[in-house]
């Protein structure tokens, strides 16, 4: 009898760690084609972000886009763009927000527009972008639209065209 405790005992742990020990994935799309809206759960080691500084012939102080980019699960990187060029300080303001999101949380749900593709020119050397610890990965997507991080906690709208991603911005 106590043999069959045990070993019950010795079941139920097994049972409780393997439950425990699943991990949820760390990358999921849905994708609404009507509205060409994405939305994307994603494991915040996932994600870097940058300001990028389109040169000109001539300095421009907005020349910036602010720019995320996430690793999907075939370790491929989807760039999600702003739709405007900004200031520095404006796309510096944008990428201290959203890090500051990226610290408190270690998934988060993005919304992104556009359709997704990848690029269809060979010529094209895919960009190829360092993501730490998980390596360094290629980025064969034509980018997409960036939105907002749509959490149900905390969201934040990089764009005001569509904040009803974002219902407390409304």
């Amino acid at each position: 009898m106590e043999n069959l405790k045990r070993s019950s005992s010795v079941l139920i742990l097994i049972i409780s760690l393997a439950i425990g020990c699943q991990s949820t994935k760390s990358f999921q799309i849905t994708t609404d084609e009507k509205k060409e809206l994405h939305i994307i759960e994603i494991d915040t080691n996932r994600i870097t972000q940058e300001c990028y500084f389109m040169n000109a012939e001539k300095e421009n102080n907005w020349r910036h886009q602010y720019v995320l980019h996430i690793l999907n699960k075939q370790n491929e990187v989807i760039s999600l763009y702003n739709p405007t060029n900004q200031g520095k300080q404006e796309c510096l303001a944008h990428l201290n927000k959203v890090r500051k999101i990226l610290k408190k949380e270690l998934r988060v749900k993005l919304c992104a527009r556009d359709i997704l593709e990848k690029r269809n020119n060979k010529e094209v050397i895919p960009e190829t972008l360092d993501f730490g610890p998980l390596g360094k990965h290629k980025s064969p997507y034509n980018g997409i639209t960036f939105d907002s991080i749509c959490n149900s906690k905390e969201c934040y709208s990089i764009s005001d065209t569509w904040t009803y991603t974002c219902p407390a911005l409304n």
